[in-house]
C-alpha cells in the first residue's frame, strides 16, 4: 500500500490560512509582554529591644551567651534569643593560617559583625573575645592589633583572651605580649578565659588581667551544676557547651556571672 500523502490545501483554504497567520502576527506585535517582576523584599524586621540595662537588679539565673561564626546569623532569631540572656560575648578572632566556615585565613570571624550589631541593637551589652593562637611574641602582638582594630569600633564592654592552645614554650611570655599590645592599642578592660589546669600547667600569670573567665563544665548537661575547682578569683564561669536557648536550634556555650557587682563590671563597665 502506498503511503498516504499530506493533503494539499485548496486555494481558498490556503488564502484563509495565510490571512489568519498574518492577523495573528500583527496582534502579537501590538501586545506588550510585561517583564517578570522580581519578588518583593520582605518587610524590615522589627527589632525588639530588651531593656536589661535599665534594671538595677538582674535575674542572674539567666545566662550570658557566647557566639562565633559557627552559629550562623541566618539561623538565629535575635529578637527571641535576646530576651533570654543578660549579655553576650562574641568571637572576633578565630584561628589563623587556614580558612573554614567560621573564620578567614587571617583569623577574622565570619559572623562577628552581624552578631555584635544584632545584640547591641536589642539592648544586650556585648563583650568580645579572641582565640589566641600566636606561636611567637611577634604573632601574638599582631593578633592583638587585629583584635582591637576589628572590635574597637563596636565599643565592647570587655576584651577577652581565649587561651586554650599551647603554641609557645613560654606561654606566659606570649600571653603577656598579646595583653600588653592590646592595652597599648587602647583597650581598657582586658580579661583572660581559660581552664584552671591550663593556666597552672603553662604557668600563665593572671595578675595583670582585670578579670578571669573560667571554663568548668561539671557534668556538661546544658544546665549549671557545679562551681569551678579553683582558687582563682573568677568573675564569670562558662558552664556548658551543650546549652539551648529559644531563638536558636543548635547548641551554644552558656556562662554564669556569679554576682551583681561582677556583672556591672563586665557588662556595665561599673566598679
Amino acid at each position: 500500500m502506498k503511503p498516504k500523502m499530506r493533503r494539499k490545501l485548496k486555494k481558498m483554504g490556503a488564502f484563509i490560512f495565510t490571512a489568519s497567520m498574518i492577523a495573528m502576527i500583527a496582534l502579537l506585535g501590538l501586545v506588550r509582554i510585561r517583564p517578570v517582576e522580581p519578588p518583593k523584599k520582605a518587610a524590615t524586621e522589627k527589632i525588639v529591644v530588651n531593656h536589661i540595662l535599665d534594671e538595677k537588679v538582674l535575674d542572674l539565673n539567666k545566662p550570658v551567651v557566647d557566639l562565633s561564626g559557627w552559629q550562623r546569623p541566618e539561623d538565629i532569631d535575635y529578637n527571641t534569643l535576646s530576651q533570654h540572656v543578660i549579655g553576650a560575648v562574641i568571637r572576633v578572632n578565630g584561628s589563623y593560617g587556614h580558612a573554614d566556615n567560621s573564620a578567614s585565613k587571617d583569623g577574622e570571624d565570619t559572623a562577628y559583625k552581624q552578631h555584635i550589631k544584632a545584640f547591641q541593637e536589642r539592648g544586650i551589652p556585648t563583650a568580645v573575645y579572641a582565640f589566641v593562637t600566636g606561636e611567637n611574641t611577634s604573632e601574638m602582638r599582631k593578633q592583638a592589633r587585629d583584635f582591637y582594630r576589628r572590635a574597637s569600633p563596636y565599643k565592647p564592654t570587655y576584651y577577652w583572651l581565649d587561651v586554650e592552645v599551647t603554641n609557645m614554650k613560654n606561654m606566659n611570655q606570649g600571653i603577656e605580649a598579646f595583653r600588653s599590645e592590646l592595652e597599648k592599642q587602647g583597650a581598657k578592660n582586658i580579661g583572660i578565659y581559660a581552664q584552671d589546669w591550663f593556666l597552672r600547667d603553662n604557668q600563665i600569670k593572671v595578675d595583670k588581667f582585670k578579670a578571669i573567665w573560667i571554663a568548668a563544665y561539671g557534668r556538661n548537661t546544658g544546665s549549671w551544676d557545679a562551681s569551678p575547682e579553683t582558687t582563682l578569683s573568677y568573675k564569670m564561669q562558662q558552664f556548658t557547651d551543650q546549652g539551648t536557648l529559644p531563638g536558636y536550634s543548635g547548641n551554644v556555650d552558656l556562662n554564669m556571672v556569679n554576682n551583681q557587682t561582677n556583672y556591672n563590671e563586665l557588662f556595665k563597665n561599673q566598679k
